[in-house]
Parts: structure tokens; sequence; C-alpha cells
């Protein structure tokens, strides 16, 4: 029931004209825009140039590689690189005969200067992975000129050459303190590097600081019980930061020191306790990003029900069966119910896998209005935000969300939407459409 589900087209936009591809012909647009988006900067003077919705598209690519940046000295970082070859094009159209596949990869990091962009570093490599060296994943670095006390942003494209696919990938990158969390690696036991911080029981994970002078690691534990987001017309925001710690634990610290955690919730490690800023490891239950349980399927409803409803769901002792009917009630026939499950689901699992930071994906602003909506349309980019654009059905007017970029101690990914009483009318069309029984998409 809880495929992935590929609801969008992916979009771009080239002199100012849309160009629609599906899954199945994504190598051949890619072909024509390639070019445009590789060779030049991705940015006008408020913002960017092209429409950047397929980054949250799971449909827009076949490869899908992960990243991490980690700050190894005053003067440079690494970014850290994950392909999975099971998404690679390996043929033998080489001088060797050998299965290989070529992927390049493009890196573009801007530092952000009085909220501009100004080109600081720029490389492409190019790897030639040979399939039977390879298992499940190929990892690689490159090294960046990035200066301790400075902001940037990380533009990466990712091509598949020998299919013409490519990945387009933005990352924001924090040095201007020292004890941000990109000044911290987190490894297995191995030395092999994680590339999110959501860890799952009993997974072992080494933490290490560039400076290894450090004798005691503090560990601030917090229960995962953040509120939920507001709706997007409300006039203020509660944000999710953690308040006060529901444990907190002093351990020696080394390098070789291998953690693993079992209680759900937030561990947020810091080597200075003056200093709030830390690095933030999630423990979101054995499952998570999937929704498999019936505490997990009743949650997410939080956007489409009444207060009343949403109550009555969590005091439910069967949740499965108190789900089941509602998604029955709602929709009237078993298929419909089905049809609506699995695109409601799909999106909060996209939202867990897309926006998780300190709090589960769906329970950021930038997931319930994923959730709520589907995948945006458009997509424009600045330094220090994302709008989302929504084309109405029947009309000529769009239905736009900004969400600002707001870091905190506990996540470099936080975004907060902008709240606007603007949005009133159409978030309780959204909210009624589902409630009626139909799937609220846009054109």
């Amino acid at each position: 029931m809880f495929y992935y589900l590929y609801e969008l087209n992916a979009m771009y936009r080239k002199n100012k004209k849309k160009i629609k591809f599906s899954f199945f012909f994504v190598s051949s647009i890619i072909l024509l825009v390639i070019t445009v988006l590789c060779c030049s900067s991705p940015y006008t003077v408020s913002g960017t140039k092209w429409n950047l919705s397929a980054i949250y598209n799971p449909s827009s690519s076949r490869i899908h590689p992960a990243f991490r940046v980690y700050h190894n000295t005053d003067n440079s970082s690494l970014l850290l690189i994950k392909l999975f070859p099971n998404e690679l094009l390996f043929n033998q159209a080489n001088p060797t005969g050998e299965f290989l596949s070529k992927v390049s990869v493009q890196v573009q990091a801007y530092e952000i200067k009085d909220d501009k962009p100004v080109l600081a570093d720029s490389i492409t490599y190019t790897y030639s992975i040979k399939q039977e060296n390879v298992g499940r994943r190929y990892l690689s670095q490159i090294p960046l000129k990035m200066e301790t006390g400075k902001r940037y942003q990380i533009r990466v494209v990712t091509r598949d050459l020998l299919r013409g696919d490519l990945s387009l990938r933005f990352i924001e990158v924090d040095k201007v303190g020292l004890f941000s969390e990109q000044n911290f690696n987190v490894t297995n036991e191995h030395g092999v590097p994680y590339f999110n911080n959501v860890m799952q029981v009993g997974m072992l994970y080494r933490i290490q600081h560039r400076n290894t002078s450090y004798q005691n690691l503090y560990i601030f534990y917090y229960k995962n019980e953040t509120s939920l987001p507001k709706p997007t017309f409300a006039t203020s925001q509660a944000e999710n930061i953690y308040r006060r710690p529901d444990s907190i634990y002093v351990i020696n610290y080394t390098p070789e020191l291998l953690l693993s955690f079992s209680y759900n919730g937030l561990y947020h490690f810091r080597f200075d306790t003056n200093q709030p800023d830390g690095l933030s490891i999630a423990n979101f239950g054995q499952n998570f990003p999937k929704i498999k349980t019936p505490e997990e399927l009743v949650k997410p409803l939080a956007y489409i029900t009444t207060t009343a409803d949403y109550n009555q769901l969590l005091q439910e002792e069967n949740k499965k069966l108190a789900t089941d009917n509602f998604w029955l009630e709602i929709a009237e026939t078993t298929g419909r119910a089905r049809e609506m499950i699995r695109i409601y689901y799909n999106r909060v699992y996209f939202s867990n896998y897309y926006f998780s930071n300190n709090v589960p994906g769906w329970k950021t602003d930038r997931g319930m209005v994923y959730i709520v909506y589907g995948p945006p349309k458009n997509m424009e980019k600045t330094p220090n935000s994302e709008t989302w654009i929504y084309y109405m059905k029947g009309a000529g007017s769009t239905i736009n969300f900004t969400f600002k970029y707001t870091p905190n101690s506990y996540s470099l990914e936080n975004f907060v939407l902008r709240r606007s009483e603007s949005h009133d009318w159409h978030w309780r069309e959204a909210v009624d459409s589902w409630r009626r029984g139909e799937i609220f998409l846009m054109d």
C-alpha cells in the first residue's frame, strides 16, 4: 500500500517556457537542458533562473546521490558523496570491454555575502566506476575552498553520463562557528560515513571532530514531542525547538568511541555547554521514513481532520481499524480509499525523506505543505529562501508559499513558512477537498 508515488511530471523552464517531461522520457529532455544547467550561474538578481521543483519530485531522475559536508580544516571542507550503483547505467562500450559507468559531479560553492551569492569555488570530478568493484554504494569526496567564519551554499549537479540522467541539489553550509553540525563527521565502526543524522535502533556510530583535544562529550536527550506546525494562514508559528532536555549525559570522549541509542527522540551532542550549537542525531523509530504502525498512520492525519476528530483517533484503542474507517468514510468506496491512502502516505514518506531535520519531515512547514498540496509545480531559490508555486485549475493565478531559511542550533536544514492570512481560503479548500474524498491536486 505504501509504494512510492510518482505523482508529478518534472518540469524545467528555459526562456520562461515550461518543458514538461514524464519519468519515461527524462533522459531525452535532460540532454536539452544540461548545458544551460551545468555551465552557468543558477542565480539572477532575485533568485534562481530555472524551475527547481524536480528537486522534490522523486520521478525526476533515476539517480539519487547523497551528500554531507565536513569542515576538516579552517580553510577547506570536504563534500562527501555517496552514489548507488544500482541506479547507474553500466555498459561495455569502452576500450577495456569491462562493465563501466561514468558519472560526473559538478560542484559550485557560493559564499553568501550580504544575502547575495558570490562564486567561491568550482570543480568537476568524473568517475569511471567498475561494476565488479562496487557493492551497494560508491563513496568519494571533493575538497572545497571554504573559510571559517563564513556561510556558503553549494550547488551540485550529478550526471550519469552514459544514460544522460541528471540530479540537482543545493546544500546549505555553515562555517561561521566551530561547533555547528558540519564540524562533526559521523561514521560507522568501519569509518564509512553516514549521510544523514537519522539513526535507527541498534546502529553504531562514531562522532569525530577535527579538534581532537576535547575530553568531555555532553549529550542532551529530548523526547520526540515537538508541536505540529500551525496552518499556513496562522499569524504566528510554534518553533520546533527543544526547550528543556529530558536527560543529560557526560561521557569521556575519544574519536574511537562507539555510540548507540535505542530511545526515540533527539540526541544533541556538544563539546562546550556554553555554546548551543552542536550535532543532532535523531531516532524517529524503526520504520522511519516509512509509515507502517497504526500510530504512525494516525498522526499525519492532523492536517486534514478537525481537532475533535483527530483527538478521537488518537484515543482509539484499535488505531488501525479507526484509520481504515476514517478513509472509508470520506472516500465511500474501498477502491477510492486505497487510492487516497496510497497518495497521502506516500506524500508523508517523501516529506520524511526530503525534509527531516531535528523533527520528522512530516512535522516541518515544508512537509505540511507537501502533504496537503503535493510537490510544487515550480520552485525558485535564493540564498535565504525557497518559493513553491502551484498553478490553480482553470485560472491564471498561482498559489505561492515562501519558506525562509532559518537555521538553528539543532539543524541547518530548517525552513520556516512565511504565513499569511491570504492563504486561508485555499488552505481550507484543500483540506475540505480531502475530507470530501477528493485528492487535492492542482494544475
